[in-house]
């Protein structure tokens, strides 16, 4: 099948090496056939990578809409600022492209839920490129819970402290994700709709939420760029599942000093630290190899690899992905849940942001979104 990439900027490289790894296996299902960006050095500099990794010279366009008239195309990977999402998802379901989205499946949930409208409408697939819960090792703890490995999960705890913005300036060197109008929110969407994702997959729905949230750097600047965000560098939450489990989730991007990372699965039999190992009563420790090879021994172990398996299988076998885009409005729904908690200063069912019964939060982002359109 043929393959395009919409936006070729820092997260487009993690996507190239996904498709080389599965070169390498004789399992790559793609010709990436043409690259798109706004900043045409860009898309030369990453067409030139392509060349070097998968062997292939891929053409190069600055408007997408050219590049789906001009070009045959099966599919896309849309890597693009949140705010995007919705309008170019549709420009390529009318052109007849089926569509993996980089998290988050949009910039807020009614722009998901359209989106899942849209892609039935022109009969196409939509799937979500979200690598914490794919590859071997996230695969392999789902599949250990959901098996009982550790017993019924009682807890979650997830905890995530970077000093990425105070060392450089702006979270991944992009000022847009910390601007509610282009990214939909703060650090807890742009880094915890990834952690949102894994929860529900491990653990199945969040029913209800609580939160604070604030920001505290009222300012950030790299020495170049000086902007004031308006998305929050700051969340604490709780949760209960429908399953009855409890969590606490906690993020932030304004660390100084020293960061703190990690998740924490703790069932009735033991505790999954995710991404090291699981420790069950008695002292015994499985290692994640060990973990991987009882039950994810058929999945690759790069996720990205992963997500175009997971394209492919959908396109072509009709099988419903891992990361499906239901599963992706369901995680940015525990985000915005959480934001509309901290709004209302009330608990909030996952349920009400689904079906748009609470929307004060996603209201300010719209407007905001729609102000920034309007300047540019």
């Amino acid at each position: 099948m043929k393959l395009a990439f919409i936006g070729c900027g820092n997260i487009s490289i993690d996507h190239l090496k996904g498709l080389a790894e599965l070169k390498k296996s004789g399992r790559n299902p793609f010709e990436l056939v043409a690259v798109c960006d706004i900043q045409s050095e860009r898309a030369e500099a990453f067409a030139s990578e392509t060349t070097r990794l998968l062997g292939n010279n891929p053409s190069v366009y600055t408007n997408y809409r050219e590049m789906l008239e001009k070009e045959e195309i099966d599919a896309v990977s849309v890597l693009l600022s949140h705010d995007l999402h919705h309008t170019v998802a549709e420009d390529c379901f009318a052109a007849g492209v089926h569509v993996q989205m980089q998290k988050p499946l949009a910039i807020s949930p009614s722009f998901g839920k359209k989106m899942i409208v849209d892609a039935k409408k022109y009969q196409r697939v939509l799937t979500v490129a979200e690598p914490i819960v794919l590859g071997a090792e996230a695969v392999a703890v789902a599949r250990a819970v959901k098996d009982g490995f550790i017993g019924p999960v009682h807890l979650v705890v997830d905890y995530a402290a970077t000093t990425e913005v105070a060392e450089r300036g702006f979270f991944g060197g992009t000022p847009w994700r910390h601007m509610k109008g282009n990214a939909g929110a703060g650090w807890i969407n742009d880094h915890g709709v990834h952690h949102a994702h894994l929860f529900t997959e491990v653990n199945g729905s969040i029913k209800e939420i609580f939160a604070y949230t604030d920001i505290f750097e009222k300012e950030l600047s790299d020495g170049k760029v000086t902007i004031q965000p308006t998305g929050e560098d700051t969340a604490v939450t709780v949760f209960r599942f429908e399953n009855g489990g409890l969590g606490h989730w906690m993020c932030t991007s304004a660390a100084h000093g020293e960061g703190t990372n990690g998740t924490w699965f703790y069932g009735g039999k033991g505790c999954v630290r995710h991404g090291e190992y699981v420790s069950l009563d008695g002292g015994n420790i499985v290692t994640m190899k060990e973990l991987i090879k009882r039950y994810a021994a058929d999945i690759e172990d790069n996720p990205f690899a992963h997500s175009y398996i997971e394209l492919k299988e959908a396109i072509i076998d009709g099988i419903t992905p891992i990361s499906s885009a239901e599963k992706g409005l369901e995680a940015l729904s525990v985000v915005f849940a959480a934001l509309e908690s901290a709004e209302i200063h009330q608990p909030v069912k996952i349920q009400e942001i689904i079906d748009g019964i609470k929307h004060t939060y996603e209201d300010t982002v719209i407007k905001e979104m729609e102000e920034m359109k309007a300047q540019a």
